[in-house]
């Protein structure tokens, strides 16, 4: 740990919390042992995305045989995985926000690529053998630290956003000049202060990087690739030449060519789209 970064998240007065029940999503998601009922009590304790998953079990998506009326049947019939994915998605980018009229980051575009990126990191965890939940999670969680970031420098921080643009490693390089530190071990020191393991900030600290010799290093470049893969979801398959260097890095510790690119994002669409819908439905 950086011991001017731990010293500076320390002193912030005003650090994100999250609620009890994105934790213990979480925690229950990493048990292998994981009972399904302890996820349908955990999703009853708010009404809100009660509602959401039964609305989502019944849509359009999921087409039921008969109309879903029960927590557990529905996360029976939708999938356990696509229902975790999104309650995690729709409980963190509801708790974790900027104050109305705070300076900073576009937090709603923040969340919209965070969800997208967790499906890709997961879709790509799926294809080279690691844990799909965990690389989402992390995917999911990946830019914390910028909102922490905006609530500790405000102004400043936006000048900097707009100076070389919210994404990609620009961001994380300009960050590191300015403050010492970028948001990616930000972050990362903040899910490590919720308990969180270091299963999920190491890949988090470490999603503008790829190393080699290290024991996380095919995680890590699960989440970094998702990122990228994020960051272009709407374009060429990885942006021309967007952050192509990292992308090639991550690629030769996963394996991965183009080819297989391709056919993850293109499998990851539907996964996006159904998450997207259920993340509306839970809105409502």
């Amino acid at each position: 740990m950086n011991k001017n970064l731990d010293g500076y998240i320390g002193g912030l007065k005003t650090l994100p919390t999250p609620p009890g029940v994105l934790l213990s999503l979480i925690t229950l998601f990493q048990q292998p042992d994981r009972d399904i009922d302890d996820i349908a009590e955990l999703i009853r304790q708010d009404p809100s995305l009660t509602a959401g998953v039964l609305r989502h079990a019944n849509s359009a998506y999921c087409l039921p045989d008969e109309p879903i009326v029960e927590v557990f049947e529905a996360i029976a019939w939708v999938g356990f995985a696509q229902v975790y994915q999104a309650v995690l998605a729709k409980l963190a980018s509801q708790s974790l926000q900027l104050p109305k009229g705070a300076c900073g980051i576009d937090v709603d575009q923040l969340w919209h690529h965070s969800a997208i990126a967790g499906v890709c990191a997961g879709a790509i965890a799926k294809r080279v053998g690691e844990n799909e939940g965990l690389a989402f999670t992390a995917g999911l969680l990946h830019d914390v630290g910028k909102i922490v970031l905006s609530l500790a420098e405000g102004e400043e921080y936006t000048a900097l956003a707009k100076k070389v643009g919210a994404g990609g490693s620009a961001m994380q390089e300009a960050e590191e000049i300015h403050f010492g530190f970028g948001h990616a071990e930000v972050g990362a020191s903040l899910l490590g202060r919720w308990g969180l393991s270091k299963r999920i900030t190491e890949p988090v600290a470490r999603h503008h990087q790829v190393n080699c010799g290290q024991p996380e290093d095919k995680i890590c470049a699960v989440v970094s690739l998702g990122n990228i893969m994020a960051h272009a979801a709407d374009g060429t398959l990885l942006g021309g030449d967007y952050d192509s260097e990292r992308a090639a890095s991550a690629m030769r510790v996963l394996r991965l060519g183009q080819d297989d690119l391709a056919a993850i994002l293109d499998g990851a669409q539907k996964d996006i789209a159904q998450m997207t819908g259920l993340m509306g439905a839970a809105a409502k």
